[in-house]
């Protein structure tokens, strides 16, 4: 019985197609990056956005909003090795990265909140009140015959 196997240099070639390539999902359009995995939800008031950021300090995590476009950058740090040991797996990344969305409607910028508990990042971004949904009374006017 013959095994066939995906050469890993397709691999490669095709994840670094898939971070280079721009996506649109749900309206929010983000340069992909395989680094930090986010969830988004969207109401009517607002968006929420969570990022798992494990091992990353709260000093290390940057979130800057421009424009309505939400940037996530943090950095994380490779641990100090006994010099008398040898690496046999490295999976984990180090460095800085970041990962970037802009919203497909007006954030309020001013009001947008940031929380980081239990290695979670969640971000609360209010829509602007020119785009929130309202409600349009309708007057009703006595027949006048």
């Amino acid at each position: 019985m013959m095994i066939r196997t995906r050469n890993p240099y397709f691999r490669l070639v095709d994840d670094m197609l898939n971070d280079a390539r721009p996506w649109r999902a749900g309206g929010i359009s983000e340069a992909r990056g395989c680094s930090l995995a986010l969830d988004v939800d969207e109401n009517a008031d607002a968006y929420t956005v969570r990022a798992n950021l494990p091992g990353v300090s709260q000093e290390a995590i940057s979130v800057n909003i421009h424009e309505d476009v939400l940037t996530i950058s943090a950095e994380t740090r490779a641990e100090n090795r006994d010099e008398n040991s040898k690496m046999l797996i490295r999976e984990r990344r180090f460095g800085q990265f970041s990962r970037s969305l802009r919203f497909p409607t007006n954030v309020d910028a001013d009001a947008v909140d940031a929380s980081f508990e239990n290695g979670v990042l969640s971000i609360t971004l209010p829509k602007a009140d020119h785009v929130k949904p309202r409600q349009i009374p309708v007057k009703v006017f006595a027949d006048g015959s």
